[in-house]
């Protein structure tokens, strides 16, 4: 069975956090994984893992010591309380405002987000509120604004739009994929206007050779 047409020409919502929640995010630990090694010599029968594709960082985890895994690990860790999960940089009320700022001051550039800053932010506001420093509901309105004031200058960016190229620098994967069928369809349609205009181009200077043909 074909998926539907707008699954086709973009990622569906729960692809999209698959791929983010396979990034890596800083962690603190509460339990400690790592095994001393003499420990492990005498006590080789109770030795234990857990396992993973890449399973160094989670085997080697000091409690309170910040360790880096990727993200389903670190929510499947909060999820069972054996970890805090440590907000981006970026993801604080003093750096969004800086964001917001540079958005309104800048009406032709994007600031330079993460690719993946609204879905990352959605994820840590549902499952780990508790771990930031600023209260969520200030740092949900800010993202809000934020995601408004670029949605509102690629709008007005479109006008720039033609059959070649579009200019999208420094916007995250959500935000390319809400925008592409439109921006698809439109670009698809203005390389047909191009292409008559050209072919009709061609056709009106072979008339005008025609007419000077005196032979």
């Amino acid at each position: 069975m074909s998926l539907p047409k707008h699954l086709q020409e973009t990622f569906s919502p729960e692809e999209i956090q698959f791929i983010v929640e396979n990034e890596p995010i800083k962690i603190f630990p509460r339990i400690t994984t790592r095994q001393r090694v003499n420990m492990v010599n005498k006590n080789a029968s109770q030795h234990w893992k857990l396992i993973t594709t890449d399973d160094w960082a989670l085997n080697n985890m000091v409690a309170t010591q910040s360790t880096t895994v990727v993200l389903w690990i670190a929510l499947l860790l909060k999820q069972q309380s054996k970890c805090s999960i440590v907000a981006p940089e970026w993801l604080t009320v003093r750096a969004l405002d800086r964001h917001i700022q540079y958005e309104k001051k800048n009406t032709d550039r994007f600031s330079e987000l993460p690719w993946n800053w609204l879905v990352l932010a959605r994820i840590l506001f549902n499952r780990a509120p508790e771990d930031f420093h600023d209260p969520v509901h200030e740092l949900r309105s800010r993202i809000q604004d934020l995601r408004e004031i670029r949605q509102t200058k690629v709008l007005k960016g479109l006008k720039y739009l033609n059959e070649s190229h579009l200019q999208l620098d420094n916007l995250s994967l959500l935000e390319i994929n809400e925008l592409r069928p439109f921006i698809v369809d439109i670009m698809d349609k203005l390389r047909e206007i191009h292409s008559a205009a050209v072919v009709a181009g061609n056709e009106d200077g072979n008339n005008e050779e025609d007419d000077f043909d005196f032979s």
